[in-house]
């Protein structure tokens, strides 16, 4: 990718997932799409890596360890800081929680890359 297309599609986005192998798989694609990606693998590391980092968007597990995803959900949309941050839900739990706005696209897994890439660049257009 070149500079130009990179500095075009570049976003800031946190990896939330506590299997390890999918942290990797989920960043080193984002990665190659030129991302800048950080990860967590619960619900207290990624509420700390986002108020950090401050990501453009941010993948959610929801089968995360206690406390879980909904519970993540629930505090990110409680902070001023990060209550408009984009989620995506990526994940290998049955159907959405109640408490997870409709509006919040999800992949269950094993995701599809080019799907999750493209709900990506939807839901956080590339600045002009």
């Amino acid at each position: 990718m070149s500079a130009t297309n990179m500095s075009a599609t570049h976003r800031r986005v946190l990896v939330v997932d506590n299997d390890p192998a999918e942290r990797e798989r989920l960043a080193g694609l984002l990665t190659a799409e030129g991302h800048a990606v950080r990860t967590a693998a619960s619900t207290p590391e990624a509420l700390e890596a986002a108020a950090s980092f401050r990501p453009d968007l941010i993948t959610l597990e929801m089968d995360l360890p206690s406390p879980g995803g909904t519970v993540f959900y629930a505090r990110l949309r409680r902070s001023p800081a990060l209550r408009e941050t984009p989620v995506v839900v990526v994940s290998g739990v049955g159907p959405r929680p109640a408490r997870l706005a409709r509006r919040v696209p999800t992949h269950q897994k094993p995701v599809v890359p080019a799907a999750l890439l493209d709900t990506i660049r939807r839901a956080v257009p590339a600045q002009a």
